[in-house]
């Protein structure tokens, strides 16, 4: 029974844990009731409550890390306070300040710097509208709020304004690194078509191409039976050794012999005759061995 008790408490303890909704989520729902209900009314008040609806919904966006979304309910806001709020109003101030630092979450550091400035403006406009009041105002205790106030929004303009010092500073860093990749990716695309000494690109294809490669080396077919024939039958390429019999049966002697006889003679006739009769003898010579070596063959 115990067992089972425990193994029930976890369960509804996970089902609990399903169910639950955090603060973010509930926050934009019941936001987003609000806007809605505002907005079906043309009324000044309810325009602008509208427009509150919109900056708190750009926050919770903002908060949860949606900025895009954020941005888009930061700019309808921003809309309607443009239609019904007076230029100096310190509304219009907080969400020029609002989009500012949605942008550079974004990284648009340059629309940032410009609603920053926005911002700045319309806290110099609100701080010589309230100077005015003071100086037309009677006694030490006059417009005692609109002194404070002006004491607030002293306090804010130097936060502003070194915002849009580091804005600036963000966005040359972020030029100087995007110019940096580019000029890395360019010379890397230009180091593979360098021109070499003889005018072409230096790129690998055509060093490549100056060699073939083994695939395209033509290689002339042959027939296996042919080839097979021709490697195993190489008899007629080994000259045979001549036996004595089929040497020259003009011996060394009678050349001798014969060469004594012409110098001996010396007759043109006898001596023609001779070397005519030598010359038949060395021709059937070649004959004598080719036949022998058929016949051996």
């Amino acid at each position: 029974d115990d067992d089972d008790d425990e193994e029930a408490g976890e369960k509804t303890a996970q089902d609990d844990e399903e169910d639950e909704v955090g603060n973010l989520q509930l926050a934009w729902e019941m936001l987003e009731v609000a806007k809605v209900i505002f907005k079906r009314k043309e009324g000044k008040d309810e325009q602008l409550m509208a427009a509150q609806a919109y900056l708190k919904l750009g926050e919770v966006s903002a908060e949860s890390g949606n900025y895009p979304q954020a941005l888009v309910d930061f700019q309808e806001c921003l809309t309607l306070q443009l239609t019904h709020l007076p230029p100096h109003s310190r509304l219009l101030a907080e969400t020029h300040y609002h989009i500012a630092t949605t942008f550079c979450y974004m990284g648009h550091y340059s629309h940032a710097i410009q609603h920053y400035n926005s911002s700045i403006k319309v806290i110099e406009a609100r701080l010589a509208m309230l100077q005015e009041i003071i100086d037309a105002a009677e006694g030490a205790d006059g417009a005692a709020e609109e002194k404070k106030e002006m004491e607030e929004l002293n306090q804010l303009l130097p936060d502003i304004r070194e915002r849009v010092v580091d804005a600036k500073e963000s966005m040359r860093t972020a030029s100087a690194a995007s110019q940096a990749i580019q000029q890395t990716l360019g010379n890397a695309s230009t180091s593979s078509t360098l021109p070499c000494e003889n005018g072409g690109p230096s790129s690998s294809s055509s060093s490549s191409s100056a060699f073939a490669t083994p695939s395209q080396i033509p290689v002339k077919a042959c027939d296996s039976a042919s080839s097979s024939k021709a490697v195993s039958d190489i008899s007629h390429l080994v000259r045979k050794k001549r036996k004595p019999e089929e040497e020259s049966p003009v011996k060394d002697t009678d050349a001798k012999q014969l060469k004594q006889e012409v110098s001996v003679n010396g007759g043109g006739d006898s001596s023609a005759s001779n070397s005519n009769e030598i010359q038949e003898e060395k021709s059937q010579e070649p004959a004598t061995h080719s036949a022998s070596v058929d016949s051996s063959a």
